[in-house]
């Protein structure tokens, strides 16, 4: 929807309304061109938005509230309904075509006053620029300022080149070294005058070609990493355009305490792929620096690299706009040649089953010996004792041990459920039958009446029961027997406790 200027200051409310979304979407955008600034002029020959050739539209600047056109800003007043527009006549208007070999479209500075069109740009001092543009008169004599000013536009820096153009395009070239503090700036294009005096009309714009060398900075001056991972190296990061072919950093050792060979080594040149860098963190390169892990016990060391040289016309500048160009940065090797105990680890839950065989596994370590004599990371052990094992690693002799014991697994003792004490020799007696015929101590073993009354009661597997209470014959019916035991195992060998409860049934 298109409000006219008039029509909002006829009604106040709207007209308020879109001088405060203007100020506020200007701040927005100029805060994200802040961020994403990526040192290349965007839309250099006014080619976007396309529209019909041989005809004139004027579109809301970057900091316009309704923006329309990529890349440039305007301080050109309110006009065709926009409060920051700009002028683009495509080929064939009013007889004037683009510059050679552009395209179709081109700007008029001069919307209605003599205005500057400007892009907000990273410059550093002492950044050498190079540029080129075509600029033209349009009913005679039109004269442009390439310059640049201060963010807010209240103060010119620098002027560039000063075009001076007839109804003809020129092209002009130049080469210079930014004088102004490291910042951000409006990089313009202002006109001065133009034919006749005539502020409403002139000064044509095309082929704006502004070479800013790629900026190389170190992102921090200080990095450290474990020494045998050589983790978190320095990283390197660019902002600008990188020509076809890439270009080559160089870099050189400039202190620091390690020894280059022994705890590093540096390859003092890095190729930088062509393209264009914004100067993020999030697409920088790591120097290539390796760090040697020498198994040595040792203070940490520190190896301090400097960027000495760049290539295709890389500069050695602040590649961040923070005023600060780091092109020295210590990188601290952190030492982890430390005596390691050793710690060894079970296969099984000690004590195991007497006969089995278990595994003893030492971790955190690599070169061992066991008091076994064996030198293998793990062991195979079926006896019991204590074995210790002795780590060699970084020149150490550091110890761990462990002690084995064995338990008795395979005995079982068996309680029957009924006899038949009727002297016929066949299961006359009630005990405990030892399965395995292991060593049986301390054997407690109880029989009670139904009535709870204890009427036997043995110590001694051997010392059955035979089925008699007081010297006379027990009555036919179910008892109650308790058994507790210990089944002894040989040395080292954990004995087997025992405690059971059952019924027996005495048969006639």
């Amino acid at each position: 929807m298109y409000l006219s200027q008039e029509f909002l200051k006829e009604n106040s409310i709207f007209y308020t309304m879109n001088k405060k979304l203007g100020l506020l979407f200007t701040i927005l955008l100029l805060a994200e061109t802040l961020v994403a600034q990526t040192r290349a002029i965007v839309n250099a020959s006014f080619e976007i938005p396309a529209f019909s050739v041989g005809t004139v539209e004027f579109l809301g600047a970057q900091n316009d509230p309704m923006p329309s056109i990529p890349g440039w800003y305007s301080t050109n007043g309110p006009y065709g309904g926009l409060q920051h527009p700009m002028e683009i006549w495509s080929s064939g208007y009013s007889g004037v075509n683009a510059a050679p070999g552009l395209g179709n479209q081109y700007n008029e500075i001069n919307c209605s006053e003599n205005a500057r069109i400007y892009q907000i740009i990273c410059l550093v001092q002492g950044e050498k620029i190079d540029w080129s543009f075509y600029h033209r008169g349009r009913a005679g004599i039109d004269v442009t300022e390439f310059n640049v000013y201060d963010l807010t536009g209240s103060n010119k820096i620098q002027v560039f080149e000063t075009a001076t153009s007839t109804q003809d395009w020129k092209t002009y070239t130049g080469s210079s070294v930014f004088t102004g503090p490291t910042g951000f700036y409006q990089v313009s294009f202002e006109a001065m005058s133009s034919a006749n005096d005539n502020p409403a009309v002139g000064n044509f714009l095309d082929g704006v070609n502004i070479a800013f060398h790629p900026m190389v900075e170190f992102i921090q001056p200080n990095y450290s990493g474990v020494e045998h991972v050589g983790n978190n190296l320095p990283r390197i990061r660019l902002k600008g355009t990188v020509p076809e072919g890439g270009m080559n950093l160089t870099f050189a050792i400039a202190g620091g305490t390690a020894t280059p060979g022994i705890d590093f080594n540096l390859n003092t040149t890095l190729l930088i792929p062509e393209g264009e860098y914004s100067g993020s963190n999030s697409v920088a390169f790591t120097l290539p620096l390796t760090i040697y892990d020498d198994e040595l016990l040792e203070q940490d060391e520190t190896v301090v690299v400097s960027i000495i040289g760049a290539d295709a016309g890389g500069q050695l500048l602040d590649a961040n706009c923070d005023g600060q160009s780091l092109l020295t940065s210590t990188y601290k090797i952190v030492n982890d040649d430390i005596c390691v105990t050793p710690y060894i680890i079970s296969s099984s839950p000690i004590p195991f089953c007497a006969g089995d065989t278990i595994l003893l596994h030492v971790g955190d370590v690599s070169n061992v010996e066991w008091s076994t004599g064996e030198k293998s990371l793990a062991i195979a052990v079926s006896e019991p004792g204590k074995y210790v094992v002795t780590s060699f690693d970084h020149n150490c002799n550091s110890k761990d041990s462990i002690l084995i014991e064995t338990k008795v697994c395979d005995c079982n003792v068996v309680v029957p459920t009924a006899f038949s004490p009727n002297g016929d020799g066949m299961n006359d007696l009630f005990r405990p039958l030892n399965a395995n015929q292991c060593k049986v101590e301390d054997l407690e073993l109880k029989v009670f009446n139904r009535w709870g009354d204890l009427i036997y009661t043995s110590t001694n597997i051997q010392n059955p029961w035979d089925g008699t209470y007081k010297g006379e014959p027990a009555p036919t019916g179910v008892y109650l027997w308790t058994l507790e035991y210990k089944i002894q195992g040989e040395k080292e060998v954990q004995p087997i406790l025992g405690a059971m409860t059952g019924n027996v049934t005495l048969l006639r």
